[in-house]
């Protein structure tokens, strides 16, 4: 097995051969002055026994799972480590250094706090002072009216996918938008209408109906994705949606439509050649978001983790905004994990995702009434229910079930995995020192809970020991406040349900709620999630850094020089990107590419 994996590394980065370290309980590593812990996740068998002591042992076996019905299986580690240092050391939602030179509604504007983005990389760029045309002469059109029917994540992950093939293939990316004649939804966007989107302001706050698609809109408002989203700069390239001569918005989705028979023949995805202006020819590529994932899975992606094409991989990260150095870190990566993981904390640091102002300020003013203090540090645990019940998250609830002895379906005491799961994963840190009397309990710790089933989850926790402050115990020594966002009278939790009937200013309200759960989750201390939910994925992608220290995938000996890790244990080398606390609940512990 390992020379065939060996054998497949030859041929491109990222074989499946790679050797993972498996953890029980989080280990502590001093690098560069930063402490450094290892991202970790607990076995579904312990969740109901007592803590184990810590153990480490080498398992190929277990990298792609984590529930199973042994007692003793231990934790796995994902490649990129967790980091606590001056990135994550009780970080508050709010960024205080940004305070001082920033505006506030930035704080809200991206899923990375202000400090850490990188705002030269569109000067760095070579179209930056280009004015030519050549810039535009090849082009991926993303069309997310079809894909308008799923959920944030889904389409926010396709539009990261497409983010990221665009710039590997070194093409600009622009985004169409169905016209209001061509879209399911009365007001233009599945993501709904704020108030900005109103010609006249004084009748949307006087209007007295339960449908606001009677109002008139603003002609030039965004539509579609482009009305949750600031398409950015570094992707556009300044480019406009080429016409093609006389091509309509019908044109382009004809030619979207026939890329499936393309794909289901083994065929590329069908270009189209269009002379513009009269002389300047533009090679186009539309795609939606169901193409995205077929095209990069066929084609795309084998050509990422193809080992020769280093100058494309080079070209490719400098376009993403990497400097000179950072590209010659990248190129030398053979892991697939090490990849994903340095272009997710690339696109992180890039701001690929921006929300527009309305929604920045229409978040910012809903988590501001929620009871969780933005200066100071919290804790957030994501629990997805609802439809993925049936779907993706299945047969984790059986897996977790038969962990816990019951060996029929019939007899499971909930078709869920419960909370405390959850809990004892946060948790994964025990009481010893607390209950010997060499540490005492001085302060409650914040735990924002997100989740689509909130009565079931409060129920759970009012199960849970109570402390004389009205705080809740965990793990008899911890004293937790759990904190929700406020119950709305809608009791949707998706923006998809209901399909598009509903009325526009419902359905942004339910946009506005589920980007600001998105921002504090991605912006707590500590995580608790998983990859079944598009959020988890998202989530993990914008919590990660990249490690700028220049002794990447090298190892430090007692002596003080560093050698190139292929003589050590992996987990002994410098990883490309930290992660901030990230603990995988169940399923997959390893996070596919950035978009999947």
């Amino acid at each position: 097995m390992e020379e065939e994996a060996a054998s497949n590394n030859k041929k491109c980065r990222g074989s499946s051969g790679w050797k993972v370290l498996l953890l029980l309980l989080p280990s502590v590593v001093i690098i560069s002055c930063c402490c450094v812990t290892t991202t970790t996740t607990l076995s579904t068998a312990h969740v109901d026994r007592k803590s184990h002591a810590p153990s480490v042992v080498a398992n190929e076996q277990q990298q792609h799972r984590r529930l199973a019905a042994e007692d003793d299986v231990p934790t796995q580690q994902t490649s990129t480590r967790s980091v606590t240092s001056k990135f994550n050391d009780k970080r508050p939602f709010l960024d205080p250094s940004w305070k001082e030179w920033g505006d506030a509604l930035v704080q809200f504007e991206t899923l990375v706090s202000p400090a850490e983005l990188d705002f030269t990389i569109s000067r760095r760029l070579p179209w930056a002072q280009d004015e030519s045309p050549d810039k535009c002469d090849e082009v991926l059109v993303l069309m997310p009216e079809y894909f308008a029917r799923n959920g944030h994540g889904s389409q926010l992950n396709s539009y990261i996918l497409a983010a990221m093939m665009a710039t590997y293939l070194g093409k600009a990316m622009l985004v169409l938008d169905a016209p209001q004649k061509n879209s399911k939804y009365p007001n233009g966007s599945m993501f709904g209408c704020p108030v900005d989107a109103f010609k006249d302001r004084r009748e949307f706050e006087q209007f007295k109906g339960n449908n606001h698609k009677n109002l008139v809109m603003k002609d030039d408002f965004p539509l579609g994705l482009s009305r949750l989203l600031k398409h950015s700069t570094i992707l556009s390239r300044g480019c406009t949606i080429p016409t093609c001569s006389s091509f309509t918005y019908d044109s382009w989705e004809a030619i979207r439509k026939a890329q499936k028979e393309h794909f289901l023949n083994g065929l590329p995805p069908r270009e189209v050649t269009c002379e513009e202006d009269g002389h300047r020819t533009q090679r186009v590529l539309p795609l939606g978001g169901e193409e995205v994932r077929q095209f990069f899975e066929a084609q795309v992606k084998p050509m990422i983790l193809d080992e020769s094409k280093k100058t494309e991989a080079y070209k490719w990260i400098i376009r993403l905004g990497a400097n000179a150095h950072e590209a010659q870190v990248f190129i030398k990566l053979t892991k697939e994990a090490d990849i994903w993981d340095f272009v997710s904390a690339l696109m992180a640091r890039s701001g690929i995702i921006k929300f527009q102002p309305w929604i920045a300020r229409d978040v910012a003013l809903f988590i501001r009434q929620i009871d969780l203090p933005l200066n100071s540090g919290y804790d957030a645990i994501h629990v997805r229910r609802g439809d993925k019940l049936e779907t993706e998250s299945r047969k984790e609830v059986v897996a977790y079930w038969h962990s816990q002895g019951y060996d029929r379906v019939e007899q499971f005491p909930t078709n869920y995995i419960p909370f405390r799961h959850y809990l004892r994963l946060w948790d994964s840190t025990d009481c010893e020192n607390y209950w010997n009397g060499f540490q005492t309990q001085s302060t409650t710790r914040l735990v924002y809970v997100a989740t689509d089933d909130p009565i079931t989850v409060k129920e759970e926790i009012a199960k849970l020991p109570k402390g004389s402050d009205g705080t809740t115990i965990v793990a008899g020594c911890k004293k937790v406040k759990f904190i929700f966002a406020s119950v709305s009278e809608d009791p949707a939790f998706h923006i998809n349900e209901g399909g598009g009937k509903v009325d526009c200013y419902v359905r942004y309200t339910r946009n506005i709620r589920a980007i600001a759960d998105l921002l504090v989750l991605t912006k707590s201390d500590t995580f608790v999630g998983e990859f079944v939910s598009n959020w988890g994925r998202i989530i993990r992608l914008n919590r990660l850094i990249l490690n700028d220290s220049p002794l990447v995938g090298e190892k430090k000996q007692s002596s003080g020089k560093w050698l190139k890790k292929s003589s050590f244990d992996e987990e002994d080398t410098e990883p490309p990107a930290f992660i901030r606390d990230f603990r995988v609940a169940f399923g997959d512990l390893i996070s596919p590419p950035p978009g999947w």
